[in-house]
């Protein structure tokens, strides 16, 4: 996979058994820690924020095929991935040190339908302290989550970008 993300490759992959889930996007970091990929919007034709995912959780991946490219109608990657630095994305640790202050999403393994939205305050080498924002786009608790018990962590998303907008 490491060369997928060399090439930077669309691909989906299957988080099925552990999460039911399939990610789609251009992938530009996979290692034995994390795959991280900047996600294709399928409803608009385009890419959209970043997803990251523990590589041991990936049960299979597929690499577009040439007929599936004709999904793209708009290659804004280019413009996306120049706003963050890649080298800083390792592992869960080093990702989220460079997401400090940033807004971001995390799904757990406990609930796939229960999710925090938060700003990273900090981060230890096991785990990361939120501050959360609620539905209503106001700032609640200090929520910390360990590595362990993540099993996504999306930014720059549009999802993300709106409640930034609107957080009071």
């Amino acid at each position: 996979m490491e060369e997928i993300a060399e090439q930077r490759l669309i691909i989906d992959i299957d988080l099925a058994p552990n999460v039911d889930d399939v990610y789609t996007g251009k992938c530009l970091v996979a290692n034995s820690e994390i795959v991280m990929l900047l996600n294709f919007d399928e409803e608009d034709g385009e890419f959209d924020g970043f997803t990251i995912v523990k590589n041991s959780d990936v049960e299979k991946y597929r690499t577009w095929e040439e007929d599936d490219y004709a999904e793209l109608k708009n290659d804004n990657s280019e413009s996306l991935i120049a706003n963050i630095e890649l080298n800083k994305f390792i592992d869960l640790e080093s990702s989220m040190k460079s997401l400090t202050s940033k807004l971001v999403a995390i799904f757990t393994y406990d609930d796939e339908d229960v999710f925090f939205v938060g700003k990273v305050l900090s981060v230890t080498n096991d785990s990361v302290e939120l501050f959360l924002v609620d539905e209503d786009s106001k700032w609640t608790d200090i929520e910390v989550i360990k590595f362990s018990d993540i099993s996504y962590l999306g930014f720059d998303t549009e999802y993300e970008r709106e409640i930034q907008k609107n957080v009071v």
